[in-house]
Order: C-alpha cells, then sequence, then structure tokens
C-alpha cells in the first residue's frame, strides 16, 4: 500500500515554483499538492519520500517545534540522547484507562518533529508474519508479509536499523537476560526474527553513535533544501474542512493566529490519539457521539476515536547497593 501511494503521487515535469502567503511569522504555499498534518513517526517519512521521489509540492504541519537539520545544532540534548526517553516535548495526556481505575493514567506523546521516534526507546521490530497474513482475511488486501516485508526493508535502511553488539548489553541487562535464561526463556540473536516468538536479546535499534536517529533525521533532512518541501512547525490543526463530502482545507493555529491551508490532498498523520480528535472536530465521525458533543456531523464514520489498543508499559524501580 505505501509503494502504490506513492507510485500515485508521481509525475513527470519539472518543480513548479510556489506562491507562497504568510501566516504567522512561516511563508506557507498557497499552491499545495500534499498537506500533511502532523510531522511524527509516519507524517516526517511521508513527507520526506514525497518530496524525494515527486515534484509535488508538499507541506508538512507539526504541532510542535521543528529543530532543522541536525547539523544546525538547534536540537535539544534529551531529544537525540537514546539512552534517555525524551520528557521535555511532551502533549501530557491524561485519562481512566479503566472505568475501575481510581487514578488517571499517563500517556507519553511526543509533541515534535519526528514524534515518538523522538523520544522513545529505539526498539526496531518488524512484528510477526503471522500476524500480518491474517490481515487480507481481515480485509485489508496487500498487507501479507511478503507484500510489506520490501518497504520494512527500506526503512530500516534509511533508519540506519542495526544489531546490539554484546559489548553494549549493560551489567543490568546482563543479570535480567541470565534470569530469564534460568527460568528457560532462550536466548534468541535475532528478536526481529517474524517466525520467532520465544526468547529473550537485544532488540535492533535505531540508534548511530548513541544518537536517537528519528524520522525527521532520516527522512526530512535529505531532501529539506528541496523547492518542493516546506516543513511548518508550531502549527495546531483543529479541524478539517469539507466541501461536498470532500477534504480541502484545515484549519489551524500558528502563533495564535487561526489559518485556513488548502490542499489538493490531504493526509492526516496526528497519531493515535491526535488523528481521531481532529476527525471528531471536523464532523468526522460517530452520528450519536458528534451530535451529544454539538459538533455538526460532515461526513457519518462509525468507529472513529473508538477501540484504542496501546502497548503496555510497566517500571521496575529497585534500591540496592553493591555492584551487580
Amino acid at each position: 500500500m505505501p509503494c502504490s501511494f506513492i507510485m500515485m503521487l508521481r509525475r513527470s515535469g519539472r518543480t513548479k515554483r510556489a506562491r507562497y502567503t504568510m501566516a504567522g511569522t512561516h511563508s506557507i504555499p498557497s499552491d499545495i499538492d500534499i498537506l500533511i498534518c502532523g510531522g511524527g513517526t509516519a507524517g516526517a517519512a511521508l513527507a520526506g519520500i514525497i518530496a524525494r521521489d515527486t515534484d509535488l509540492q508538499v507541506v508538512l504541519l507539526e504541532a510542535g517545534p521543528d529543530y532543522g537539520p541536525l547539523a544546525a545544532g538547534r536540537w535539544p540534548a534529551d531529544a537525540l540522547n537514546a539512552i534517555e526517553i525524551c520528557r521535555s516535548h511532551q502533549w501530557a495526556y491524561y485519562g481512566m484507562a479503566h472505568p475501575s481505575h481510581t487514578q488517571p493514567t499517563g500517556y507519553d506523546r511526543a509533541r515534535i518533529i519526528g514524534g515518538c521516534s523522538s523520544h522513545n526507546g529505539c526498539v526496531a521490530l518488524s512484528g510477526a508474519r503471522a500476524d500480518y497474513d491474517a490481515w487480507p482475511g481481515l480485509g485489508a488486501p496487500g498487507w501479507d508479509w511478503a507484500s510489506v516485508t520490501p518497504a520494512f526493508e527500506r526503512a530500516k535502511r534509511q533508519l540506519r536499523v542495526r544489531s546490539v553488539a554484546d559489548n553494549e548489553i549493560t551489567p543490568w541487562q546482563r543479570v535480567f537476560v541470565d534470569g530469564c535464561i534460568a527460568h528457560g526463556i532462550p536466548w534468541t540473536d535475532d528478536l526481529d526474527n517474524p517466525d520467532e516468538n520465544v526468547g529473550v536479546g537485544a532488540s535492533p535499534v535505531n540508534i548511530v553513535d548513541g544518537m536517537r536517529w528519528n524520522t525527521a533525521l532520516a527522512y526530512i533532512d535529505p531532501v529539506r533544501e528541496r523547492p518542493n518541501l516546506r516543513v511548518v512547525g508550531d502549527c495546531l490543526v483543529d479541524r478539517v474542512v469539507m466541501e461536498n463530502g470532500r477534504a480541502v482545507a484545515v484549519d489551524a493555529l500558528i502563533d495564535d493566529t487561526s489559518v485556513r491551508i488548502a490542499a489538493r490532498r490531504i493526509v492526516l498523520s496526528a497519531g493515535a490519539y491526535g488523528s481521531p480528535a481532529v476527525l471528531l472536530r471536523s464532523g468526522i465521525g460517530p452520528t450519536d457521539e458528534m451530535k451529544r458533543l454539538g459538533i455538526a456531523v460532515t461526513h457519518p464514520l462509525a468507529g472513529v476515536g473508538q477501540a484504542l489498543a496501546d502497548h503496555p508499559a510497566g517500571n521496575l524501580r529497585l534500591d540496592w547497593s553493591g555492584s551487580l
């Protein structure tokens, strides 16, 4: 699906000279082919690929800051440091994970160019072959393992995914591994084996010289100087504007100023939490839910904002003295 999407956007001819309008302190082309809302893990990659492989005018909107190319030296240290989770650029989402809970749960989501790839643990795993092979039978043709593997391989090259060397495993990690093996969990040299579902080992990582190699560095930096790409940071997309059942523009906030940005095609890549919120504010979602919230329905679509499943995380905190 990603390959056919990019192929669909190809066209011949030279890159056209864009006209610009001012939105706050940003100049935005007034003639936009592809407007991508959300410069996170997926949005940054998509913008970079389209700008690289076509002459289409691409504008990428990101709610958080865009620190520019790595060479400019403006990236905050905690966003680049691969051994810590970046906490300085957060959406600070909180919610009740279950009706029985009495305390809200925090949900980490990055508000920065590159999205969660700029603050995560750099674990680079593709998943299990059996899961992908089951998807076509559930209504997703073209998402079987054989079809998606070439895209995974391209992404791994772009993100410079590598194996962890034995001398990189810390004493604490070594004790954990030894404990797993002692309890019958076998060591595996390849946690990214699509057919291996049991084992303990070091995950492949997108870490380069101790640096978190996010999708902004991998996909945007190589094409920042191309005339058909414009990255707009600190731009909060509020809603999608619909006309005759078609998305034609977005309303956004830049420098505390409301702006309307039109485009021929609009891609919403605001994340698992942000995208449903934008859709619902746009009147796209379950009719009863939007009416209850007083939102005019522009396109009824069941399921929006529902059935969220996020991967769990647990913290293990220990106090000890002496050495491992």
